[in-house]
């Protein structure tokens, strides 16, 4: 069976399934970002409106927008992608005071792509900046 060239550095087999062929190509961390950009909107609304934004009330908006509040546990829902963000800087923990704006927070909010940073929402999930 033949190869099929798609970039000088890799070689995908016609027989490669296409999960690897998702993650030589876009990234392994793209569901991950799917995630991310998932609660993106609402994490945006919670801390730019709340006086003591919470990782609940964020998750809270967006599975009442979604249509599932009381069918989903709110507790531990994403919680991975809130220690990946807090992890590149784009919230942080305030204690009592809840939730604030990391220092990437308007890198992450900005024009910049999202190839400045990478995630893993494995168990022990860790989010890394890498430039």
């Amino acid at each position: 069976m033949s190869k099929i060239t798609n970039t000088p550095n890799h070689l995908i087999s016609p027989i490669d399934s296409p999960n690897e062929i998702w993650e030589s190509k876009v990234g392994y961390d793209s569901a991950n970002k799917r995630m991310i950009a998932k609660v993106y909107k609402h994490l945006y609304n919670v801390m730019e409106s709340s006086t003591k934004p919470t990782w609940t009330a964020i998750i809270t908006e967006m599975i009442t927008e979604d249509g599932r509040l009381g069918q989903v546990s709110i507790n531990g829902y994403y919680s991975t992608i809130r220690k990946n963000l807090k992890d590149i800087g784009v919230i942080q923990n305030n204690g009592r005071k809840g939730l604030s704006k990391g220092k990437n927070w308007d890198r992450f909010f900005g024009d910049e792509d999202w190839t400045w940073f990478i995630t893993n929402t494995n168990s022990g999930g860790y989010g890394r900046i890498l430039r």
